[in-house]
């Protein structure tokens, strides 16, 4: 198994980057992790240490945070991002992890990996913790695709729910549409339609989900267009962060609260991690020919630990595979 690393990806690279994958390589010695980038950066954060599964290949330039990403990727083909998906797509590597643009991540693979045959348009896919017996909660897509037709939307719950029950390991997943209301005829045109594919698409269809409802865990995969989806991650992010400051505020406000605090220290440690998006480390890229996972731009080597193992699973499962084969007998159909 071979991930291929955009080490200069996100505010923080190379540095946290490549301490990720550094802790990465002790914990599956049977994974090969290649670092792509400016190689002197990348040997100076590793400090000499040096581990048999790491390599590191050399990548000129940098597609940064606020670039273009369809401009960036064409004029930067030695950027450690599009390099990283050329090993993919010569099948060097069989997975990618980037920390960096997600614009420009979804767009070097879209060009340099392709999509699966029979896939209309990728999707992201990330995980939200909710009250669910699984803890946790899919939404595709997360920004891949602002404006969309009815018919990816169908397709983003598929990828999703095989993605939810082969890789996240919820049986039977139940899928929901993101809407205003719950009833069949709420939304707009975008979603009404949707709403008839998704029902005969032969999933485990449990009709529309409001926002509200969405951490009661109504539905363990909720499908969207990437505009609804990536202000719902967004909002998770920030009412997480928000409910954290607010209880640790409380808690050392007095002598006694700060009593409790200490009482309660272990359930509020559950708490935080239950929030904490280095926990979920990344969001995986569906519909491309080849495993592709998304970190948050500010990841830390606890995350890109997360989002590594989550290539992994990915992999393991052989998850492009089973898209692959699902899409190629839907076409066939």
């Amino acid at each position: 198994m071979r991930i291929a690393i955009d080490a200069m990806g996100g505010d923080l690279a190379p540095t946290e980057i490549v301490a990720g994958t550094l802790e990465a390589a002790s914990l599956w010695p049977d994974t090969e992790f290649i670092l792509i980038g400016d190689e002197t950066a990348i040997l100076r954060e590793m400090r000499g240490l040096r581990r048999m599964n790491v390599r590191v290949e050399h990548a000129p330039d940098v597609i940064e945070m606020d670039d273009d990403p369809a401009r960036a990727v064409r004029r930067k083909p030695k950027s450690s991002l599009v390099q990283a998906c050329r090993l993919v797509a010569e099948g060097e590597a069989e997975g990618i992890f980037s920390a960096g643009n997600t614009g420009a991540v979804a767009t070097a693979a879209l060009l340099g990996i392709g999509r699966i045959p029979g896939v209309s348009r990728p999707c992201i896919s990330v995980i939200l913790p909710a009250k669910t017996p699984t803890g946790k909660i899919v939404v595709c897509d997360a920004g891949a695709n602002v404006d969309c037709k009815p018919e990816w939307l169908a397709q983003f719950g598929t990828m999703a729910s095989m993605y939810a029950a082969d890789v996240e390991g919820i049986p039977n997943p139940r899928v929901g549409l993101l809407n205003i209301g719950e009833e069949p005829c709420k939304g707009n045109a975008l979603s009404k339609a949707a709403f008839g594919l998704l029902s005969n698409a032969g999933l485990n269809w449990v009709g529309n989900v409001e926002a509200k409802h969405v951490f009661r865990g109504v539905a363990d995969v909720v499908t969207c267009d990437g505009f609804d989806g990536n202000l719902l991650l967004k909002l998770a992010e920030g009412m997480g962060e928000f409910v954290m400051s607010m209880v640790k505020d409380a808690m050392t406000s007095s002598p006694l609260a700060k009593l409790g605090a200490l009482l309660a220290k272990p359930g509020l440690r559950r708490v935080k991690q239950a929030v904490d998006y280095a926990e979920y480390g990344g969001a995986v890229l569906l519909g491309i020919r080849g495993l592709v996972v998304i970190g948050h731009g500010c990841s830390k080597s606890k995350a890109v630990v997360s989002a590594l193992r989550r290539t992994r699973d990915g992999l393991d499962h052989g998850l492009v595979g089973r898209l692959t084969e699902h899409f190629a007998a839907t076409v066939a159909a």
